[in-house]
């Protein structure tokens, strides 16, 4: 099943991509507008909507940058690939998942390793190619620092071929299918809508706009995630 990579703040920036029904949404610190280059970050800045829905993530999600620095080109690639291929040898066992794409997300396997991008590094004659750990985030006391650490040992435990090497990027939280959650959202909506337009007395009512707009998503806690709709209401007499 593929995966569709949404990326800001810890991990990144993406670009606007339609959200489908099983992806799974890698989330972003910040809030983000589909219409801008930097998808669903908007130009107001004003925050989110108050009025959302706060549920616990589905993964922790790792960026890992598979590299090497060596001086000639083909003797470069041939030592990234080797560390990308060793990394999965490995990382079955140790119950991560490696991914890889920058909009839809889908396994790396050694069959496809060699499809994905290659950059340049952050050195002169190197290059990189960008993976995700990605781990399921079951267990109440889970947390990032727990989940760096767990990373890290797998990373140390990948042997380097020639001058290759990994750096890690910060850990970030990613939801299976937001749009499920859509319901959920607009009920609350609708709860608090009508709670503030009953403080008015009972010939008051209210008027919802924005409801079948996007839904949006972002980092609420270091295991949570918020999602919310733009909206606005109007208390008005009936």
């Amino acid at each position: 099943m593929k995966k569709l990579i949404l990326l800001a703040a810890i991990a990144g920036v993406a670009m606007p991509m339609p959200v489908f029904a099983q992806d799974t949404i890698v989330v972003t610190g910040s809030r983000q507008d589909r219409s801008s280059a930097n998808a669903y970050f908007t130009s107001g800045g004003s925050g989110p909507a108050a009025i959302g829905v706060t549920r616990k993530a589905d993964y922790f999600v790792t960026p890992l940058y598979v590299s090497s620095d060596s001086r000639d080109p083909d003797v470069r690639m041939e030592e990234l690939y080797a560390m990308l291929g060793a990394a999965l040898d490995r990382a079955e066992a140790e119950g991560i998942a490696l991914v890889a794409g920058r909009y839809t997300l889908e396994p790396v396997t050694r069959e496809n390793m060699r499809k994905f991008p290659v950059t340049g590094g952050n050195r002169p004659d190197t290059n990189r190619v960008q993976i995700y750990a990605r781990i399921p985030l079951r267990s109440d006391n889970s947390s990032v620092r727990g989940t760096a650490e767990r990373i890290a040992a797998f990373v140390k435990s990948i042997p380097a071929t020639g001058r290759s090497f990994i750096d890690i990027g910060g850990t970030g939280l990613a939801i299976d299918n937001p749009e499920q959650y859509r319901d959920a959202v607009v009920r609350h909506v609708a709860e608090e809508a009508t709670k503030y337009a009953g403080m008015f007395g009972s010939g008051y009512g209210v008027d919802i706009n924005g409801l079948d707009g996007n839904l949006y998503w972002q980092q609420a806690s270091e295991t949570e995630v918020f999602l919310y709709i733009d909206h606005s209401f109007t208390i008005r007499p009936r």
